[in-house]
């Protein structure tokens, strides 16, 4: 009786929470405004770039490439929404039923995410459409970025940690790593590919270290490091002082 009280009080929120994210994915202006969706490119070019130099050490260790990787190219730029959106609006009633709940509110973490990602690239770009500038530079981005709600940046930097725990936690636990694995194939068969895919990639990178928490440590406090330096008018803002 419970059980059952607990799966349906969770279960709505974890529904909502998916499609508010998809519905901001559906708003972004990229999707109407080819200018802005070619900025947007051009932001999340320079913007990969800088991560890579920045979190270069954990690139080049073996223990922290695939789940330093996996934050780079599925959380940053990754993930399709277009392809998710598509499979939430047809298959969410049946994911919800068929995959484990705490797999669903991590899944629904990465959508918000990802989802926020995308606005404050959009904001980075209309910012520098604004001014003119066609062919940004690392100062037209350091000065975007200044200019803009850094409380968001250190909102997607909550929500990555949060990502990122609850992976690991998850992917500790037997019970729900077997239920993940049996549902692979129903879950394709619903349509829901692509979010299968994409937690099947989250555990896999997970499930080899002993603790996630030190990684996210160093990746998460440099880029907070990072806002510090931005909110602060630090000249080279995008430097950091956390070796690994």
């Amino acid at each position: 009786m419970s059980s059952q009280q607990t799966h349906v009080t969770t279960s709505p929120t974890t529904s909502t929470r998916i499609r508010a994210g998809i519905t901001r994915y559906r708003h972004w202006l990229r999707h109407s405004d080819e200018q802005v969706a070619h900025m947007v490119g051009q932001v999340q070019q320079l913007q990969t770039t800088r991560l890579r130099a920045t979190h270069a050490d954990l690139l080049a260790d073996p223990r922290f490439n695939p789940i330093t990787e996996f934050f780079l190219s599925e959380i940053y730029t990754g993930l399709d929404l277009n392809e998710l959106a598509r499979e939430i609006e047809k298959a969410l009633p049946v994911a919800i039923r068929m995959l484990p709940d705490s797999v669903m509110r991590t899944a629904a973490i990465a959508v918000e995410c990802n989802a926020l990602t995308g606005e404050l690239d959009e904001a980075i770009a209309t910012w520098l459409m604004a001014r003119n500038i066609s062919e940004p530079s690392d100062a037209d981005i350091i000065a975007a970025f200044q200019a803009s709600d850094l409380t968001l940046r250190h909102e997607q930097a909550r929500l990555l940690r949060e990502l990122g725990l609850g992976l690991d936690r998850y992917v500790r636990s037997r019970l729900i790593t077997a239920t993940f694995k049996m549902s692979a194939g129903p879950a394709r068969m619903a349509g829901l590919a692509g979010l299968y895919d994409f937690m099947a990639k989250g555990f896999a990178v997970m499930k080899p270290m002993k603790s996630v928490a030190d990684f996210l440590d160093v990746f998460i406090g440099r880029e907070l490091k990072i806002l510090d330096n931005l909110a602060s008018g630090h000249p080279q803002p995008f430097t950091h002082e956390m070796p690994l």
